[in-house]
Formats: C-alpha cells, structure tokens, sequence
C-alpha cells in the first residue's frame, strides 16, 4: 500500500471496515499508531476504544475537502492519550483522564510520524506539515462563538484553515457518547463553519481597514 494509497482510503471511506482491514499496512507508514489498537478508553465519555474512536473520527468528516492533513489529523489526533492517562482522583471517579493529550499527541506526529514518513521517502510539504499540527494540537480547544476566539485563531491560520478545524472538532464529538455537553459542542463548530465565521472576520476587517 503506498502512501498515496493511504490518504486515499482515509478520504474515500465510508465503513469502519473499509481502513480497519488495511490498519497494518497503515502502520507500516506510521508505527506509531499500533499503541491505539484496542486501547481501552475507560471513558464514560467514549464507546470505543482508542483506535476506533480515531476511525470514526476521519468517516464524520465530509468527503469533499480538498486537504489530505485534515483526515490524516482525524486519524492521528488522540494518539498521544496512552502517553498521558491518569486515573480520577475524586473519590468514586472510576475512569481514566488525559490532560494535555492534544500537546502530547502533537509532539509524537512531530518527532515521530513526520520522521518516519521522511525516512520512507515520503516529504510532506511545511504548509502540509504546519495545518498537520495545527489541527491536531487544537483539535479539543474549547471553543466558544466569541470574536476573541476567532482573533486568536486567526494569529495562527487562514479563515479556512480555522474552519477545517471546526469540521475536526464536530467529527470527533459525532465519535463520542452523545452527552449534552458533546451536542453542544457539535452546535458551536457547525456554527462557525456555517457562517459565524466568515461573519465575524468581515467584521475584524472592517475594524482593520
């Protein structure tokens, strides 16, 4: 399987089966990935464990984007949760916790996947590389529809690039258990994709010009 290949059926599925067949032949471009494979969660947050959350993950994000990072960060953007599980420490809190995951699985894409992706002949393009990380390290930002949020995305991004981000968010919460806090923020993301957006930087601009 090239790699080609590979961003290919993360694009193109639409069945779990479909990249869970093929999971060793994507391991062979991304080693790091086998510490997902039937990693249990135990999260009252999650219904699947590590490796099918994350395919779940790549199918809630529509089909039409022109951008093989945003699905490969559907793919790759909890890897870093087994690097950084704690238990509850409240008394009856009998789940696991992963604070700073989105820090820690962006530095393994970095210092490992990014590598090992050059090493097999693959170089992946610094535009390619920065959106990679972009979307991985803010994957579970906690977003409202406030300006100053737009604002501070935008230091780091283009308007679509921030929008591409808010499809990754509303796919990972599709991918969770359906807590009224996961609606919400399912409803917050689709709102800036939908025009909240493009709404508030017209007016960052009037304000600029």
């Amino acid at each position: 399987m090239t790699w080609t290949e590979v961003l290919i059926l993360l694009k193109s599925s639409t069945k779990f089966e479909q990249i869970n067949e093929k999971r060793e032949e994507i391991a062979g471009w991304i080693p790091a990935i086998r510490i997902m494979f039937d990693y249990d969660q135990n999260s009252n947050y999650h219904q699947y464990d590590l490796w099918m959350h994350s395919v779940y993950t790549v199918l809630e994000i529509p089909k039409e984007i022109d951008d093989d990072m945003l699905y490969l960060a559907a793919l790759l953007h909890d890897i870093g949760k087994p690097n950084c599980r704690c238990e509850g420490h409240k008394e009856g809190d009998i789940w696991s916790h992963y604070y700073g995951h989105p820090d820690v699985s962006e530095k393994i894409v970095s210092e490992q996947v990014i590598p090992h992706l050059f090493a097999m002949g693959e170089h992946l393009l610094f535009d390619d590389m920065r959106r990679l990380l972009y979307y991985i390290k803010y994957h579970d930002d906690r977003i409202s529809l406030r300006l100053k949020h737009l604002r501070r995305h935008l230091k780091l991004v283009d308007i679509d690039t921030f929008k591409k981000l808010m499809l990754l968010e509303v796919a990972d919460a599709k991918a969770h258990v359906m807590y009224p806090k996961i609606k919400e923020r399912i409803e917050i993301c689709s709102e800036w994709v939908n025009g909240r957006a493009d709404e508030l930087k017209q007016q960052l601009d009037g304000k600029e010009s």
